[in-house]
């Protein structure tokens, strides 16, 4: 979009034959969706910089909804490595969020016994 004025915009759009769109806004609605704007990106950014790296066990198995066991057989299978921290151990968050199933939960609902 190019400014046409302040306040106002005008777009031409090749893929409809040039027709022209304008669209006029006050000034007052552009400061307040910019700050708006702003406001959520720094949000989002203060987010990204406080979740760390690690996560606990029960964090692990809180994130993939799973019981501990399930994180202690995969971290015995190899297929997340451990990090220790004193007495803690700590998984990273990349590895976890990695695990096949991890995006989208559990493949199936547990099948149920009926009879």
């Amino acid at each position: 979009m190019s400014p046409a004025s302040p306040g106002s915009f005008t777009e031409t759009a090749p893929a409809t034959g040039g027709a022209t769109v304008a669209l006029h806004l006050p000034a007052q609605l552009i400061a307040a969706i910019a700050e708006r704007a702003a406001a959520i990106v720094l949000e989002q950014l203060a987010a990204q910089q406080q979740e760390s790296p690690y996560l606990t066990i029960p964090e692990a198995a809180a994130f993939l909804r799973c019981k501990r066991q399930r994180i202690d057989d995969l971290l015995s299978a190899r297929k997340l490595t451990r990090h220790k921290e004193g007495r803690r151990t700590l998984l990273l968050r990349a590895e976890v969020e990695a695990l096949p199933h991890a995006a989208t939960g559990p493949a199936s609902e547990p099948s149920r016994r009926t009879g």
